[in-house]
């Protein structure tokens, strides 16, 4: 009676954003109205999964990382054009995400297929649609259809659909074009909220595999995630969109969490809480990026280099981020380090560590610290008016800090 009471609570609690986000479609609010009730109702569902919802440690964590990103993404709004309807896409999109992450068997799945569905549709909706949109909504369809399969079907199938939607979420090269078009396609802070929900799920669709990969799927992943991680890095460093860079580097870094799976065992014990710091970092550093975009338009790198002279806090804040970015990769090593047995100490694959770091590491510091002084450094435009950083949106990005150090350091 207690699982049933329990089944029943969490798929309340994610039908609810979801349908609010459906009202406010349709009810002509305020934009002001609009963002407390969508900052209300996080408050409200994140009470309500401390006090009321029994979950494993794993999935919490999860679902905690995407409220709070959902609560960041809100709160650092401001009424304009372009954002009017961003609460209930925010709303939408937090309840498809929460049913996949809090329910389990068809209810999970068909959340997903949701969640799914809808990002195709945003996709298919767009006027001048490339052959890489095509593709990428092939690959949302075959997605569907595997989830919907994975939870008829028997062992094998599970597993097969939860490894191919593990890739998707936490994207590998050539898996990660649906994450790129997504964080590429949404507008403003919505894209710093899609970082945390995508690498959530992939996180969480991992979790549920790891215990089934075999010795020879781990090297195939390794050999995948060491191609993914040189790809994704020079992609990164010759990326001047700003949304393309976050996602590139995003992808880079995401390669590190599935090459160190043939290396530290106890997935759960370190993976989780490393891709969920990637995912605030990144996050955070888009976030930052749509601030600027919002004020002048621009969304190329190097447009407007010296901000941090006009804009302090803007320099601050990127600053930040940009060092909290560069020390990523050490994340797992306080964790995966202590956890890992001694005698396997020994039989550590340096190699593949020495690769990973290099594809990694290095050519992270590399195009983070370009991007950084092309931005932040340099001689400022004279021809245009700066306003810095609000105050909301110092709290948005100091939260996302925030959950980046504790996820990596303290968790």
């Amino acid at each position: 009676m207690m699982i049933d009471n329990q089944h029943t609570v969490t798929i309340i609690l994610a039908l609810f954003p979801l349908v609010l986000g459906i009202l406010l479609r349709v009810v002509k609010i305020s934009f002001s109205n609009l963002k407390y009730i969508g900052l209300a109702t996080i408050g409200v569902l994140g009470i309500i999964l401390v006090v009321i919802v029994e979950a494993d440690p794993s999935t919490q964590f999860l679902s905690f990382a995407v409220l709070l990103s959902g609560f960041c993404a809100l709160f650092c709004q401001e009424e304009s054009q372009q954002d009017s309807g961003s609460c209930p896409s925010s709303m939408i999109t937090l309840g498809f995400t929460l049913g996949t992450l809090l329910c389990h068997g068809l209810v999970s799945r068909l959340f997903l297929c949701g969640l799914l569905g809808y990002a195709a549709f945003s996709l298919a909706r767009e006027k001048n649609r490339s052959f890489r949109t095509t593709l990428i909504i092939i690959h949302f369809i075959v997605a569907i259809i595997l989830s919907l399969s994975s939870a008829l079907g028997g062992d094998s199938l599970q597993m097969l659909a939860g490894l191919f939607l593990a890739v998707t979420f936490l994207p590998l090269v050539p898996f990660h074009l649906p994450f790129v078009g997504m964080i590429e396609g949404v507008k403003g802070a919505l894209s710093s909220f899609w970082i945390v929900v995508w690498l959530a799920i992939g996180l969480a669709e991992l979790n549920m595999i790891y215990p089934s990969l075999s010795t020879e799927t781990l090297f195939v992943i390794s050999l995948l995630s060491l191609a993914s991680a040189f790809y994704s890095s020079l992609a990164a460093l010759g990326q001047k969109q700003s949304n393309l860079f976050v996602a590139a580097a995003t992808v880079a870094h995401v390669s590190l969490v599935w090459g160190l799976l043939n290396i530290f065992p106890n997935f759960p014990s370190w993976g989780i809480a490393f891709g969920l710091a990637i995912a605030f970092v990144l996050g955070g550093i888009c976030l930052v990026f749509s601030f600027v975009r919002q004020r002048y338009g621009w969304t190329t790198i190097g447009k407007l280099p010296g901000l941090s002279a006009p804009m302090p806090r803007f320099g601050t804040m990127m600053v930040l981020l940009v060092s909290l970015a560069l020390f990523l990769p050490a994340f797992p090593m306080f964790s995966g380090l202590i956890l890992m047995p001694t005698g396997d100490a020994l039989d550590v694959q340096l190699t593949i560590i020495f690769l990973m770091f290099i594809a990694v590491w290095l050519a992270g510091g590399w195009f983070f610290l370009q991007m950084l002084h092309q931005t932040a450094f340099g001689t400022a435009r004279t021809d245009v008016p700066y306003t810095d950083l609000r105050i909301t949106e110092i709290v948005a990005v100091t939260v996302l800090l925030l959950g980046a150090g504790y996820s990596g350091l303290l968790y």
